[in-house]
C-alpha cells in the first residue's frame, strides 16, 4: 500500500505546472488569464478583445503607422503596453539551441494546416528577422540561438474531443511520452494543433472568445516541458479580414514559439504591463516570410544593432 501512495504521488508530482511566474505576473483577463490549476498562463489574447483592452488603458493603438528603416529593416513603434517600453529580465533561463515540434491531434488536421506550419517553422532560421531579434534576450551562458530546430512532425490519429482542458494537454502530452511516440526534452517548445471544432479552455477562458493560442510549462521526469496549444482559428474571433485559417495559425504559432524561448518561465517581460515580446507588436504590421508565410513583427529593445520597437524585414 505505501508503495502504492508513493508511486501516485510521484505521477503526481511529474504532471505538476511550472508555477514560478505567478508569484510575479498578475491575471488580468486578456493576456494572463488564470488557468486549470490556479496559475497564470500567457495567452495570445484576441484581435479585438486586445485592442479593446489597451484603449480601455489609455493607450492609442496605431495599426497604421508609417515605418522608419533601419540596416534593412522597419521599425514600428509598439502597439500595446508601454510605449516604447522596455522588457524587463526577471530571472528565468531562456531557451538555447530551441527546437519546434508539430503535433497534429489528427489527421485531418494534419491535412489542412501541415504544409503551412512547417513552411513557417523551416523559413524562421533563414531570412525572417524574428530569431535574430530575440537572441539579444540571451543571457550570460544561456544565449538565445537565431537557429530553430524543426523537430520532425508528429501525426496522431486520435478522435477529436469536443473541448480539451490546459489539464487535458498536459495528460495528452505525458501519455505521448509515456508511450514513446514523442521525446521529453527541455530545449523543445511542442506544439499542440488542435482540430477544428475542438474548443480549449483554461480555467473560465476558452478559445476564440478569449484567446487564439497559448504557451505554459509543467515538469515531467524532472524536465520542464515547454508547449504551445493551437486552437483551429476558423472562428470569428480569431480572424483577420483578407486572411485564411492557415494565415492565422502561422501568426499565432510564431507569436507563440518566440515568446516561449524568450519567457518560458520568468524570463523577459515589462514590469509596467507584464507583456511579453511578442505581446507588444501582436496583430499589426503583419509581413510575409519570404516562404509566404504571415507573421507578426518581433519586438526589440534596442539592442543588437536593432532599434527599439517592433521589426519586420
Amino acid at each position: 500500500m505505501k508503495k502504492l501512495i508513493l508511486f501516485a504521488a510521484a505521477l503526481s508530482l511529474a504532471a505538476a505546472p511550472a508555477f514560478a511566474q505567478d508569484r510575479l505576473q498578475r491575471e488580468d483577463g486578456v493576456w494572463h488569464v488564470r488557468g486549470d490549476d490556479g496559475e497564470i498562463v500567457h495567452v495570445m489574447a484576441s484581435p479585438e478583445l486586445a485592442r479593446s483592452a489597451e484603449l480601455g488603458r489609455g493607450h492609442m493603438v496605431d495599426m497604421a503607422q508609417s515605418p522608419n528603416r533601419l540596416n534593412g529593416y522597419s521599425v514600428f513603434n509598439a502597439s500595446y503596453g508601454t510605449i516604447p517600453g522596455q522588457l524587463d529580465d526577471h530571472g528565468g533561463t531562456v531557451v538555447s539551441n530551441a527546437a519546434f515540434q508539430p503535433i497534429f491531434y489528427n489527421s485531418a488536421t494534419a491535412a489542412s494546416l501541415q504544409s503551412g506550419i512547417d513552411n513557417m517553422v523551416n523559413n524562421l532560421s533563414g531570412s525572417d528577422p524574428g530569431m535574430k531579434v530575440i537572441t539579444q534576450y540571451s543571457k550570460s551562458g544561456n544565449a538565445i540561438s537565431a537557429t530553430l530546430t524543426h523537430t520532425a512532425d508528429f501525426v496522431d490519429n486520435k478522435t477529436a474531443p469536443s473541448r480539451i482542458s490546459d489539464s487535458g494537454v498536459r495528460t495528452y502530452l505525458t501519455g505521448l511520452f509515456n508511450a514513446h511516440s514523442i521525446t521529453a526534452n527541455g530545449n523543445t517548445i511542442y506544439g499542440v494543433y488542435l482540430p477544428s471544432g475542438t474548443v480549449s479552455t483554461n480555467g473560465s477562458s476558452r478559445s476564440c472568445t478569449s484567446y487564439c493560442g497559448y504557451h505554459s510549462s509543467y515538469t515531467y521526469n524532472g524536465i520542464t516541458v515547454l508547449y504551445a496549444v493551437l486552437p483551429y482559428n476558423n472562428c470569428s474571433g480569431c480572424s483577420l479580414s483578407g486572411k485564411t485559417v492557415v494565415d492565422m495559425m502561422t501568426i499565432v504559432s510564431g507569436h507563440e514559439i518566440r515568446e516561449a524561448i524568450t519567457d518560458p518561465v520568468n524570463a523577459w517581460w515589462e514590469s509596467s504591463s507584464g507583456y511579453e515580446a511578442d505581446d507588444k507588436c501582436a496583430w499589426h504590421n503583419l509581413y510575409q516570410q519570404a516562404g509566404g508565410a504571415w507573421m507578426q513583427p518581433e519586438y526589440s529593445t534596442g539592442l543588437g544593432g536593432f532599434a527599439k520597437g517592433c521589426i519586420t524585414p
